[in-house]
């Protein structure tokens, strides 16, 4: 039988039922369920025994729609908007038309200076003299830490000839001198020395010879070899378990 074709009794229940969908009442009311593509309400298909069933009170209690709570405020239409300009306009107070009064510039205001520089005419005709000349030079610098060379005895940076005439205090006369060495200074051994004569010429005594002597002991696989370590004796084959052995020879149950 074809799906448009299928025709099942339904109860009065489901049909008068105030959760059903009122095209799909029509449809249930007319006697004949013609089931095609758009007009079924459910997505899974309703089983036999369901079609059949009662509502119960309970059922019909909870389809019953819900009463309007009294703090409900129903959304605003659009004519409420569209009348309010038939509304009439309040006049501003006194004190919004003192505030709407733009203010005026204070006295000790400053407006921004030109970026644009107007030089006077004298300094533009003004000539530089030559000390000016000479500080608008920019100073020579020597790049890096090399110094031109001089004569073996002139130091490497350059001094001025006041400081080379210049005679120096007793202070740092002192203060010039290097420092001594400790008087318990060790200085730093040389990683490589010649072996003395008598280290080269010296002769082993007796017990350095015996010491030197590898220790004549018997290897320990020979020590403990066992040839009849597996072998097992014929009392131990002869033996009985006692209870005792057997109930603990027996593997736990988990």
């Amino acid at each position: 039988m074809e799906a448009s074709d299928q025709t099942l009794p339904l109860s009065p229940g489901l049909i008068h039922s105030p959760i059903g969908n009122p095209a799909l009442t029509a449809i249930l009311t007319s006697g004949v369920r013609k089931l095609s593509w758009g007009n079924q309400d459910p997505i899974r298909p309703i089983s036999h025994s369901a079609l059949k069933s009662q509502l119960t009170k309970r059922l019909e209690s909870l389809a019953q729609p819900k009463k309007v709570s009294f703090r409900y405020v129903p959304n605003r239409s659009l004519s409420d908007y569209l009348t309010r300009g038939s509304l009439p306009v309040c006049a501003p107070s006194p004190r919004i038309l003192r505030l709407s009064i733009a203010k005026g510039l204070s006295p000790d205001y400053v407006p921004p200076k030109d970026i644009e520089t107007k030089i006077l005419a004298p300094a533009l005709h003004a000539v530089a003299t030559p000390r000016i000349i000479d500080l608008a030079c920019p100073k020579i610098k020597i790049e890096g830490l090399c110094y031109p060379r001089e004569k073996t005895d002139v130091p490497i940076r350059p001094i001025t000839q006041a400081a080379l005439l210049t005679t120096p205090s007793p202070r740092t006369v002192f203060l010039a001198k290097a420092k001594t060495l400790h008087q318990d200074y060790i200085p730093h051994r040389d990683p490589y020395w010649p072996v003395s004569y008598a280290a080269t010429h010296s002769k082993i005594s007796p017990r350095i010879e015996e010491l030197a002597n590898p220790s004549a002991r018997t290897p320990m696989h020979i020590v403990y070899y066992d040839p009849e370590v597996f072998k097992v004796k014929p009392a131990a084959l002869k033996a009985q378990c006692s209870p005792r052995v057997l109930e603990l020879a027996e593997p736990l149950t988990r």
